[in-house]
């Protein structure tokens, strides 16, 4: 087996302790930055009772006692998976970002269906034709895409949109949605909207999740593009390959069968640190220029509630994201490729 226990065992461990110590000092961040939470959960309490009110949220939040006594209670909580209401929400937290997290994850994955196949393809033509007048210009693009602000480039292209008479704003026109009866079942719209049969709501939420897909695609896009090239470059001129030419397979076969099978482990390791590196890129994107609900509207409001609990329930969420993508990463790359050994 390529993957042993014994690897399971210390990453499980490592997760555990990363978790704790993210938990521990987001908590204290963010308790200890300006701005009271009891404020907030009181309902911005005025007149003679305000500091009575105040002082009783502070209670039910458990910010009156000691703040290693606090620290060491959120961390048991978030443990055994219950960090209390949102102040913003008043739900549960965790409740709250795990519908907010279906809809970030439905931009990325279809982020990563546009930049995947086209980065490998546009590598593999650069790789083909290295030294060339289409290798320089491919890879001077892999460099641009690469280094071109996701931010900005989601600003100019919904201002382009709009202007063009498009309106990629939302994740789905609620007229639509009303007047078809939509109701989401698993959270990812693309999918429901096929499940039910609405067409038409696929279609709306399809244009509207393009543009901020196309975006967010550009940083991978790039990376993937230049990746690629140099894997691809390498792997061509291996001894296998070589013989494969001489004995006659055709080259769709050589390139598209031998050699990308042969890089395809690195190019999983990338990919895999690439989407947990765009689930920033997302939260910014998503909300602040395309309007859409996700993570990053769940970040901006627990600012603006001093919801220390939602605050700190995204933190935890975007690390354990990390962890898990890169460990699964990992598992593949060993899966995937008898070298590796876990």
């Amino acid at each position: 087996m390529p993957i042993s226990l014994n690897y399971l065992l210390k990453r499980t461990a490592w997760i555990f302790l990363v978790v704790v110590g993210v938990v521990i000092f987001s908590y204290m961040a963010i308790i200890l930055s300006p701005g009271d939470p009891a404020v907030k959960w009181a309902g911005n309490p005025r007149g003679p009772n305000a500091s009575l009110a105040i002082e009783l949220a502070r209670r039910e939040l458990g910010l009156d006692k000691p703040l290693f006594i606090q620290v060491i209670k959120f961390v048991a909580d978030v443990f055994t998976g219950n960090i209390g209401l949102s102040i913003a929400y008043k739900i549960p937290v965790f409740d709250v970002i795990m519908r907010r997290l279906v809809a970030t994850l439905e931009l990325l994955f279809v982020t990563y269906l546009i930049a995947i196949p086209l980065g490998v393809f546009l590598g593999i033509r650069s790789a083909i034709h290295r030294n060339g007048r289409l290798d320089t210009v491919l890879q001077s693009l892999g460099t641009v895409l690469a280094n071109t602000p996701t931010f900005w480039l989601g600003a100019w292209l919904f201002l382009t949109l709009v202007l063009l008479g498009a309106y990629p704003y939302g994740r789905v026109d609620p007229k639509i949605a009303t007047s078809t009866g939509f109701h989401p079942i698993t959270g990812f719209y693309l999918i429901d909207s096929l499940i039910e049969g609405n067409l038409l709501v696929f279609t709306n939420v399809l244009s509207k999740i393009i543009p901020p897909a196309i975006a967010i695609s550009i940083y991978p896009l790039g990376v993937l593009i230049r990746l690629t090239r140099a894997l691809a470059s390498d792997a061509l001129l291996e001894d296998y390959i070589r013989a494969s030419v001489a004995w006659g397979v055709s080259r769709s076969v050589i390139i598209w069968r031998y050699a990308l099978k042969a890089i395809t482990p690195g190019l999983v390791q990338v990919i895999g640190l690439a989407f947990a590196y765009s689930l920033v890129d997302a939260m910014a994107v998503e909300y602040v220029v395309f309007g859409r609900e996700g993570l990053g509207s769940l970040l901006v409001d627990s600012l603006n509630y001093s919801d220390f609990r939602l605050a700190v329930g995204l933190v935890i969420v975007v690390a354990v994201f990390y962890l898990l993508v890169n460990t699964l990463t990992d598992i593949i790359q060993a899966l995937i490729d008898p070298k590796v050994r876990l």
